[in-house]
């Protein structure tokens, strides 16, 4: 059942029924769901408290996430009196569950320990998974939760004023066809069923025969007729006896029809081979002898030694139609007729006739045996219907019927009468049977007759009757006599002869027996022949009177049916939501009421050649339901856009529009159209698509984009607010970012491995460091100076008519964010390691989507001189440009619904984002630095969100195996897309840099405060990047955590702590050299595992992630974030020159030594 609340793309790990209080203070039956999501690459749990509404209909209640901080508890929930025993076992099985999470908490009881056991054991496992994936409220886990709204109204019968339930509908409905129409419809197989399923047609079918069979009296004139059946077991003999004592009835009743059975008429092997019908001549001629001219043969069927006779009085020969007979042997293998049954069937005036013989297994111990044959008999004897009536049909129905040529069974008829030797037994020794008999004490050996104890367990003749037997066995005698078996096997006397009988109509007077009884006089076998005598009910059809009734009564089915049919109003037909925003849920609620008197489900059902009803940035809750009559329930229609939606939304490939199909079972369908306006976002993109984005993406428009690509000029220089685009590429050149470069693989890697901080990437003939407090300001102006003097003039800041033909070298998204961090986040402490602010990190996604630049005052707390002058240096208009097209920071503009309250500094919750490290681990606010964390979390959720990962998924694998090797993982860019290299190498040189000039501060834990030098000089990485792969040089500065390294120099009094929490100052060298690199090597370790599992996810569908992968996965990127491995052919499978370094520090000798430059030839583009 919870199955059908659910998503494609969550399911149901476990479910069990417990108790719940309901809103009357009564416990009421619900069902405890945990339901799972693996969208993210690991199984995001939670716990759904569902109630069910209807038959196979339900709503949720509460809804329960497991995040790091769930808890349960157990207790017994009755008291427990120690001297009272069923007490304690009543305590035992009476459990009282209390669930936590959130500050939201739920009670449930159960009284099952099996459920309780695997409920907890499943429990504590996705509580494992939340613990070590550290899932919290607010962070980016359980984001689908929000599709499934609670909405304990929905279904709340008082708001329509009926109390009715499921239950009591059905017990006062006198609908024929309800319990059709409350089955789920065929094709939803997920609903498990009770039973063999109904059909509609079958349904309608059995009421109007029922209907037609109650009403039988209006069209039809009953009468009787007299019918005379006999069996024999002849034991192979000649009919040598007169047969008068046997066939004669006494009496002014003379039989209409005589059907007459006989067993073992032909004994001789030849007769399993070559039939002859001489046996069957003489004992036909012996019948009409005995019969005289009064009766006529009508029909017989012969099988071996089984025989089956009709004979009938002349003048009823008249009303004797369709005759049809039919012969099944069920001997050895099921094929031999040396045992099977016989029948003649016939249409008696308006009635059908149909009369059986048999001879079944013989031995008193074949009791199963003959059961089979019994079962064998019944599915083999069929007869074509030549039919061209049925009481319970229309003329047109028995038309049809006529045609069809239907096989009909033995039980197809109003009358049944089955005669044979059928070789039951008497369960008794044969002396006890024969003092039984010496007093006629029949009632005593009945009650140990086989065939009367298979009866009565339903085995065999279950639905036959027989009347009370008051006669002697039929056998065994001594041929020739009426002596009992005087053989050596002295067989037990036993009633194997008999005659019942089955009618489709059970009134008292429908069969009546006149006489059941045994002849003795014939003593030519070993069996005495037995007989009967039925008067049964026959019926005469009245065809004009009979249409009438069946019209009459499809009429009234047809009320039912119309009754039945679902049908129900809709508040809304379309629905329309504005300003949809990434990751910004969105609800609204469609009402629907059930118009008529009878319960209508609903469902809301995929079109064709879908698989899922609504597009995947949408979702109806509930999407099935049942309405009682005269109610009405909401359904909530969500929408959200998350990181697997996004990317066709925010590349214009796909609209926010999409038509519901709200079924109503065996009903008609609503269509709901469903609009919305989308708000395009840099979160969920690709790489490679952002950076050729030229412009924010709000900006962008895609239908401009497709008629400029038919411009012929593809290498128009593009003006770069943010300049980082470098030199001029085409658009086009997507794979190969530059064509012209002459960059190897192994250089590349080598600019990478000798990096120490993100001026190693800038262009060496464009700096030259004169002080370590300004260099990174000089290689920004130096960098910018000197694209500027290589490019076009730029054109002015005109978004409109430009032309996005540029590929960048990394998107300019990913550079603001990095940027910003970079200058004023370096000397916050516990930085990525405190999630952010949430109303803050919606206003930087929308700076970023919008090209609005970063209000600094509310960000930082309060404006910086140092920020105004930066502003001032980089924004001077290059020669040509507009200066007037730069908007001012004053013009920047506070979002719709801030207030003043949202400027000031928040205390945030105290919670690691990082996977992996307990929350505990963060027991700092976030302070004044709330915008600088909102800006870390931001560029892990960026990196988080992004359609494909940094490190592609096809080498996700591939980078776990080369974890432990540097040189192969290295080596292992190679195969990356040039744009993702570029992303790659910028974030790890990125975290170098905060790793060796940022300080303890930035990860361990301590708290550390920088100077303005320090802090807020320091400037983004490299800011003037050559794009497309143009070739560059570049320089560094010193960066390590020795005496030498100008970040701990006399130009930056940082104060820092380790991972112990032990402070030294800066300036004390010798305090420094001992502790240093631990704690570099701390730092390295926990950036590694929070950028791990952003940069390198695992494929869709892997399992979930274990421990030991995920130490592989951090110990990759570890080798980018650490000092690189001294060895010379490190760089041999690019085939680049090996760059020695020293041992000190990770810094080059060279600029250890006396701060001189550090060259690297053609430096990767874009980092």
């Amino acid at each position: 059942m919870a199955q059908l609340l659910l998503r494609p793309t969550e399911r149901c790990q476990f479910s069990a029924q417990v108790l719940c209080t309901g809103d009357s203070g009564k416990l009421e039956n619900r069902v405890l769901a945990i339901i799972v999501n693996t969208q993210a690459g690991v199984e995001e749990a939670c716990v759904f408290i569902i109630k069910r509404t209807g038959l196979m209909a339900s709503v949720l209640q509460e809804v329960l996430p497991v995040y790091f901080d769930f808890r349960i508890s157990v207790a017994q929930t009755k008291p427990v009196d120690k001297d009272d025993k069923q007490s304690i076992q009543d305590s035992k099985n009476d459990f009282t569950l209390k669930l936590f999470c959130d500050q939201t908490e739920a009670t449930v009881h159960t009284d099952d320990l099996e459920t309780l056991q695997g409920l907890l054991k499943e429990l504590r496992r996705s509580h494992l998974i939340a613990q070590d994936d550290n899932f919290y409220a607010g962070g980016s886990s359980h984001r689908w939760i929000q599709y499934y709204t609670i909405d304990p109204e929905a279904h709340s019968p008082a708001a329509s004023g009926s109390i009715q339930t499921m239950e009591e509908f059905i017990s006062s409905t006198t609908n024929p066809l309800s319990m059709y129409f409350l089955q789920p419809e065929e094709s939803q197989a997920i609903v498990p069923s009770s039973g063999p399923r109904l059909q509609l047609g079958s349904v309608k079918e059995s009421w109007v025969e029922k209907e037609m069979r109650a009403r039988e009296s209006e069209f039809t004139e009953n009468g009787f007729m007299h019918a005379f059946v006999g069996t024999w077991n002849v034991n192979g003999r000649n009919a040598t006896q007169k047969l008068d004592p046997w066939l004669k009835v006494e009496g002014e009743t003379q039989p209409d029809i005589y059907v007459l059975c006989f067993q073992e008429l032909d004994l001789s092997a030849e007769a399993y081979i070559v039939f002859d019908g001489a046996k069957e001549e003489e004992w036909t001629r012996a019948i009409a002898e005995c019969l005289g001219s009064g009766y006529q043969k009508v029909t017989s069927r012969q099988l071996v030694g089984l025989l089956i006779v009709m004979f009938a009085a002349v003048d009823q020969v008249k009303y004797i139609k369709e005759v049809t007979a039919h012969a099944a042997g069920v001997g050895i293998m099921n094929i031999l007729a040396n045992k099977g049954g016989v029948s003649i069937r016939i249409r008696y005036k308006d009635s059908y006739l149909c009369f059986v013989g048999s001879h079944l297994a013989a031995d008193t111990s074949q009791v199963e045996r003959r059961n089979q044959d019994y079962q064998e008999i019944c599915r083999r004897l069929a007869f074509p219907s030549s039919s061209t009536y049925d009481i319970t049909k229309s003329p047109a129905g028995n038309a049809a019927l006529a045609a069809s040529n239907k096989m009909v069974s033995i039980f197809d008829c109003d009358h049944t009468i089955w005669a044979g030797d059928l070789n039951y037994r008497v369960g008794l020794p044969e002396d006890v049977v024969k003092n039984h008999l010496k007093t006629n004490n029949y009632e005593e050996l009945l009650k140990h007759d086989q065939l009367g104890t298979q009866r009565s367990i339903y085995k065999a003749f279950s639905e036959f009757e027989e009347h009370p037997i008051n006669f002697h066995p039929t056998y065994k005698f001594d041929v020739g006599t009426s002596t009992w078996d005087s053989s050596e096997k002295r067989r037990v006397p036993a009633y194997t002869d008999r005659v019942l009988w089955r009618s489709k109509n059970v009134a008292k007077d429908s069969v009546e027996p006149l006489f059941y009884r045994s002849h003795m006089e014939l003593t030519l076998s070993d069996h005495k022949p037995v007989s009967a005598l039925f008067k049964l009910k026959v019926k005469t059809l009245l065809q004009d009177k009979q249409a009438e009734v069946h019209q009459a009564i499809v009429k009234e089915l047809d009320r039912y049916e119309n009754e039945c049919m679902p049908d129900a109003t809709i508040s809304s037909s379309s629905v329309v939501f504005d300003n949809v925003r990434y990751l910004e849920p969105k609800k609204t609620t469609i009402t629907i009421k059930n118009t008529k008197q009878f319960p209508a489900r609903y469902r809301f059902k995929p079109k064709l050649q879908d698989e899922r009803f609504c597009k995947p940035w949408m979702w109806a809750n509930p999407p099935v339901g049942m309405i009682m009559p005269g109610e009405s329930t909401n359904i909530n229609l969500t929408v959200m856009v998350d990181n697997d939606s996004a990317p066709l939304l925010n590349t214009g490939r796909e609209v926010m529009d999409d038509i519901l199909i709200l079924h109503l079972e065996h009903g008609k369908d609503y269509f709901i159209t469903v609009a919305g306006s989308y708000v395009r976002t840099c979160f969920g993109n690709s790489l490679e698509w952002l950076s050729r984005l030229d412009r924010p993406i709000r900006l962008w428009n895609p239908k401009e984009d497709e008629e400029q690509d038919e411009d012929e000029d593809d290498t128009a220089t593009l003006y770069d607010r943010y300049n980082v685009l470098g030199t001029k590429s085409s658009r086009s050149s997507m794979k190969d970012t530059d064509s012209h470069s002459t960059t190897t693989a192994g250089e590349k890697r080598g600019q990478l491995k000798n990096a120490k901080s993100l001026d190693s990437f800038s262009e060496k003939d464009a700096i030259e460091r004169k002080s370590s407090k300004s260099s990174l300001v000089g290689d920004l102006k130096s960098l910018q100076l000197a694209n500027e003097k290589r490019a076009v003039p730029p054109v002015p800041h005109v978004v409109k008519k430009q032309k996005p033909v540029r590929q960048l070298s990394l998107p300019k998204d990913l550079w603001r964010i990095v940027d910003f961090i970079y200058k004023h986040g370096f000397s916050v402490d516990n930085l990525f390691l405190l999630s952010g602010d949430q109303p803050t990190m919606t206003y930087i996604r929308e700076c970023l989507d919008t090209g609005e630049e970063f209000d600094l005052t509310r960000l930082l707390g309060k404006p910086s001189h140092d920020d105004d002058k930066k502003t001032s240096d980089t924004q001077d208009p290059s020669p040509g440009a507009d200066a007037s097209n730069s908007p001012p920071s004053s013009a920047l503009l506070t979002p719709r619904g801030s207030t003043a309250s949202d400027l000031k500094p928040q205390i945030a919750r105290p919670v690691s984002i990082m996977n992996g490290i307990p929350p505990k681990a963060a027991t700092f606010g976030l302070g004044e630095n709330r915008g600088i964390h909102s800006m870390a979390e931001v560029l892990l959720r960026f990196l988080e969100s992004l359609r494909e990962p940094v490190v592609p998924t096809e080498m996700y694998y591939r980078a776990l195996e080369v974890a432990n090797h540097q040189q192969a993982a290295y080596g292992l860019l190679d195969l990356m897309p040039p744009v993702h290299v570029n992303v790659f190498v910028y974030i790890t040189s990125f975290l170098r840099e905060l790793i060796l000039i940022g300080g303890s501060s930035s990860a361990a834990g301590g708290a550390a405060a920088g100077s303005k030098d320090g802090g807020n000089n320091a400037q983004a990485p490299h800011s003037g990047v050559s794009g497309a792969g143009a070739n560059s040089n570049s320089g560094t500065t010193a960066a390590a955590a020795g005496s030498n390294s100008p970040a701990l120099g006399h130009g930056n009094h940082r104060v820092m702590q380790s991972s112990s929490g032990s402070i030294y100052n800066g300036n004390d060298a010798a305090s420094i050299s001992g502790r240093g690199k631990d704690d570099e090597n701390y730092r390295v370790a926990r950036l590694a595992a929070v950028f791990s599992s952003v940069m390198l996810r695992p494929p869709p569908g892997a399992e979930r992630l274990s421990e030991v992968e995920a130490l592989r996965r951090k110990t990759f990127l570890m080798q980018f974030l650490q000092e690189p491995a001294e060895e010379e052919n490190l760089l041999s499978l690019g085939g680049g020159q090996s760059s020695s370094s020293s041992s000190g520090g990770g810094v080059s000798s060279s600029t250890a030594a006396g701060g001189g430059d550090m060259h690297h030839p053609g430096a990767y583009p874009g980092a």
